[in-house]
């Protein structure tokens, strides 16, 4: 099935032949990010002037910190958070155009990005809302939780569903185990090994990725939870958490993309993902979106994403690595998000087991950094760098196995 844009624009390429290029993954990738982009473009401003009318925005200083660091929160009272509904919504709106609608991937990675978008509003409304109850942390954890088991068990049948329809014995190679896969391309035959239910590791050969079954189900939870909490903690600066997902989502798009063919995954020596192109499609959506995002997001910000923003993303590139089973990678590619995450239990452990004494003047660390006297500028340049480093050294590792 073709997707819903490319069903008409093809249709059209009949009559006129350059429009035939809406068929490739290459042009959708393209296409997928610039629509996110030109969406968050027009309709953000809007979103941003019905927050304000609201009063949607931050609530500035605690007055529990550094003079400078109070300053600096000071400063930003009054902007308008809850951006990610516009993330949100950009990212959907860009997929459902340019994914395949055939392909049930598509649908697990868009329910995973609403169903912790609801878990981020469900903190946002008390913020932002007069009068509103807290929601119960079980009630979160639940939907949050809950989310993650579903998006488990979709992954496990449509990753079922393509091994009963591929392993059969015409595409099995003689001498290998069940899992291996054979295809012609190009007029070259490609022996690879189908990623299902196996867990690989990075500098590791696939042959020693580890079959989880049924267990994978549990692992989706524990990813998808972790990353999305790892996002939000980032989210604490103008641009930090934006361009860092930016960042990991076009490495993830890369990779994505080279695990869906044959040839480049016998080449790398990965798992190769059967409509694994789609998942690069949702990766170039949300890099188009959070490009956009930062046009209004970069310093001095006029809009933050919120929780609403920052959970769904978190879900998002946790589903994105178990999609194509590349999880540990997110270790590199989402080196900030890990780091920040990291930060916050250092701290807790260490508060609470040495008596109150702490690591870090503040956590997560970019607090740290501002509560050192670095401008808030510098920190988020400088963690964009780091990023851009890490998710470097992780496209290098896939062919170092």
């Amino acid at each position: 099935m073709m997707t819903l844009l490319n069903d008409l624009l093809m249709s059209w390429g009949l009559h006129w032949g350059p429009l035939r290029l809406f068929d490739y993954v290459s042009t959708r990738v393209v296409g997928a990010a610039f629509t996110a982009f030109v969406l968050m473009i027009v309709f953000m401003p809007g979103l941003i002037r019905w927050l304000k009318r609201k009063k949607f925005g931050e609530s500035g200083a605690k007055g529990d910190g550094a003079v400078v660091v109070d300053a600096m929160r000071e400063g930003k009272k009054g902007t308008p958070t809850m951006g990610g509904l516009g993330l949100i919504a950009c990212i959907t709106a860009s997929t459902v155009l340019w994914c395949d609608p055939g392909n049930l991937r598509t649908w697990v990675l868009v329910f995973g990005l609403l169903s912790f978008a609801l878990v981020g509003y469900l903190d946002d409304r008390t913020k932002i809302f007069k009068g509103a109850k807290g929601t119960p942390l079980f009630v979160k954890l639940g939907i949050q939780l809950g989310a993650a088991a579903i998006c488990g068990l979709g992954l496990y049948l449509i990753n079922q569903d393509i091994a009963n329809q591929l392993l059969t014995g015409a595409d099995q190679p003689a001498g290998f185990p069940p899992d291996w896969y054979k295809k012609s391309l190009g007029g070259e035959s490609y022996i690879v090994r189908l990623g299902v239910h196996q867990l690989s590791f990075p500098l590791v050969p696939v042959e020693y990725a580890l079959n989880l079954g049924l267990w994978s189900i549990l692992w989706v939870v524990f990813v998808t939870s972790a990353c999305a909490n790892g996002v939000n903690f980032t989210d604490g600066m103008d641009g930090l958490a934006s361009g860092t997902m930016l960042i990991a989502a076009l490495a993830f798009m890369v990779i994505a993309y080279l695990s869906s063919r044959v040839d480049t995954a016998d080449y790398l020596k990965v798992l190769y993902i059967s409509g694994g192109q789609e998942v690069a499609i949702f990766c170039a959506a949300i890099v188009g979106a959070c490009l956009g995002f930062l046009w209004f997001n970069c310093a001095p910000a006029e809009v933050f994403m919120g929780d609403t923003g920052s959970q769904a993303l978190g879900g998002a590139l946790g589903l994105i690595a178990l999609s194509i089973k590349q999880e540990f990678l997110i270790l590199l590619v989402g080196f900030i998000f890990v780091v920040e995450a990291a930060s916050v239990a250092i701290q807790i452990a260490s508060y609470r087991l040495r008596g109150g004494k702490r690591v870090f003047l503040c956590a997560p660390i970019h607090h740290h950094f501002q509560y050192k006297g670095w401008p808030e500028s510098k920190i988020v340049l400088r963690f964009w760098i780091v990023a851009a480093l890490m998710a470097l050294v992780a496209l290098a590792s896939l062919k170092v196995r």
